[in-house]
């Protein structure tokens, strides 16, 4: 009876645990009070021994779902409890902090098990539509970012809502437009929400809901598996949620190891206090195509311009994370495979066969097109800025490395690591052009996707070598793949064209190009700009928070979802041909 009435009380500890941080980190002065060390342990303390009597209750054993739930939330709150006494234990008073950070963090992984536990077993039953629930998604981590930067507590001063939504907006959309100095005008507190929303952002609320489902060991509705399956563009809905599992522990693999060859790049440097923090956050930043920097001039900064490791570094992640999740998995599959083939080759002398297909079309075209984008954009920023903001890279290697990292950030990241008050107005179109391309499908990038340009691309050669349908390597493109890359063409050019006409009305003293770069920008979620963002009308502000979600989300995917009907027609209207050209 008693773990019932425990259990009872669980719906309520959420708000009332979300409320507690909400107020401790809301007043400044009263801040070390609410947050003192020794009240957060007898919080988690408590909360721990809650969900200890609730676990062990044995009128639940039937309910894995809900058992998987409590412990997954007690092993948490126990693991954070056992981590914030031993940094008490062996650090000094002044680095308590580390230990509060450590509770809160905790507090937060909380509230986000629980919230999971609710999506699962209320949206997904009472809501039908799933482009409504991945369109809620990013517009509800939106507001509650922009909530808790306001906070006193994460600012070093008072901001507006409308920047704290635009900031909220830009790192959940992993844009990287920004109207405040990150290094200046948030705190440590603030940085960390900050990145909390870029990799809720980059691998999406339903991805990071569907893994920690994994825990729930029930088992997953038809409905949720068409959910996740429609945000991870996958086409099964039998292996989602290990699909999600997949793309989680891939993404938090590579960012280790990106955190870690970025650290060991900087440890000559002394232009920040934290180098560990530095390189987590930019190896999250980077992977996710965020283009957020702790750094108040980004990668420009004059300590790290020249660092041409941490630039190949940077640039390689921004590729991994732009390719898509379905490349990078089907990439592993092919060198796994390979390795495999030659082990048993060498040490059985056994012959395998490499399964029909391995290397996908689909992957084959991002590929190709990647490296295209890649190779003659890194000619061209090489030859177009050589006398130009090229010029204070004095070595040959160094003007290469720049170019091919400007190639790769014009795509996907708004890192800049040249002056781009410099750029001449060629390089400056071009750099629109491959803004508008953006990165591959199902990945952490923007723009229109390499694979709609291609696609579009080759249907228009196609059509010019009097074909009438679209065939690569053997293979026919269905129709639908090509009115969706033509859709999306249009769709995005219209978007823009109306988003530049809002921002001349609101700014009209602000130039053109300018505008046109911030809303190719902010459309494709690249975060580059001339440096006109934070001078912007809030009118001009609200056009692109709203381009950001647009082209986070999709267009295409907001008038499907919200237009489609599922009825299907069986029949057929006469044929009509309409006069084209």
């Amino acid at each position: 009876m008693f773990c019932i009435k425990l259990r009872d009380l669980l719906p309520f500890i959420t708000p009332i645990t979300f409320l507690y941080l909400i107020i401790s980190l809301g007043w400044r002065k009263e801040i070390y009070p609410l947050l003192n060390i020794g009240i957060l342990i007898g919080i988690v303390f408590l909360l721990s021994i809650f969900h200890f009597f609730i676990l062990f209750d044995k009128t639940i054993n039937s309910e894995k779902g809900y058992r998987s739930m409590i412990f997954l939330s007690f092993f948490i709150l126990v693991i954070s409890l056992f981590l914030s006494i031993i940094q008490i234990f062996f650090s000094k008073n002044e680095e308590i902090t580390n230990a509060q950070i450590t509770l809160l963090v905790s507090l937060i992984l909380y509230i986000l098990i629980r919230i999971t536990y609710f999506m699962r077993r209320i949206i997904y039953v009472k809501i039908h539509n799933p482009a409504f629930i991945f369109i809620t998604s990013f517009i509800f981590l939106s507001f509650l970012g922009s909530i808790l930067l306001m906070l006193p507590a994460s600012t070093v001063k008072k901001i507006s809502f409308i920047d704290a939504l635009f900031t909220s907006t830009s790192a959940v959309c992993v844009t990287g437009l920004v109207v405040l100095d990150t290094a200046k005008d948030f705190t440590y507190l603030g940085k960390i929400i900050l990145l909390t929303l870029i990799e809720l952002g980059g691998l999406g609320i339903l991805t990071i809901t569907s893994f920690l489902s994994y825990f729930f060991r029930d088992g997953f509705s038809f409905r949720e598996g068409i959910y996740i399956s429609n945000f991870l563009n996958s086409k099964k809905t039998n292996n989602v949620v290990y699909l999600a599992v997949k793309v989680v522990l891939v993404t938090l693999t590579i960012e280790i190891i990106g955190s870690l060859f970025i650290f060991f790049s900087i440890r000559n440097n002394n232009f920040t206090d934290d180098p560990l923090f530095f390189s987590i956050f930019h190896s999250i930043s980077s992977f996710c195509n965020s283009g957020f920097s702790t750094l108040s001039q980004g990668l420009y900064s004059e300590s790290i311009r020249f660092n041409y490791l941490l630039q190949i570094i940077i640039s390689f992640l921004l590729i991994l994370g732009g390719i898509g999740f379905n490349i990078l998995f089907n990439f592993f599959t092919y060198i796994w495979l390979t390795l495999k083939k030659y082990f048993y080759k060498v040490f059985k002398d056994e012959y395998i066969r490499y399964p029909a297909h391995i290397v996908t079309l689909n992957t084959k075209i991002v590929v190709l097109t990647t490296f295209f984008l890649l190779f003659f954009g890194t000619i061209f920023y090489y030859i177009s800025e050589y006398n130009s903001s090229l010029e204070e890279h004095t070595s040959i290697t160094g003007k290469w490395i720049s170019s091919f990292f400007s190639s790769a950030t014009s795509r996907t990241a708004g890192f800049q690591i040249l002056n781009i008050k410099k750029w001449t107005p060629i390089t400056i179109l071009f750099t629109i052009f491959l803004m508008w391309i953006g990165a591959s499908p199902a990945s952490t990038g923007g723009g229109i996707k390499t694979t709609t340009f291609a696609l579009a691309l080759m249907n228009i050669i196609s059509l010019s070598m009097g074909k009438d349908k679209l065939e690569i390597q053997r293979k026919e493109i269905s129709s639908k793949s090509i009115k969706l890359s033509f859709s999306i063409v249009i769709l995005s050019l219209i978007v823009i064209y109306i988003s530049i006409l809002f921002i001349i009305f609101f700014d009209p003293k602000k130039d053109i190009l300018s505008i046109s770069f911030e809303v190719f920008s902010a459309f494709s979620t690249v975060g580059l700009s001339l440096g006109i963002t934070s001078n912007l009308s809030y009118g001009s502000k609200l056009v692109l928070i709203t381009l950001m979600l647009l082209g986070r989300i999709g267009i295409l995917n907001i008038a499907i979802g919200l237009l489609k009907k599922n009825k299907k027609h069986y029949y057929k209207y006469p044929k009509e041909y309409i006069l084209i050209n």
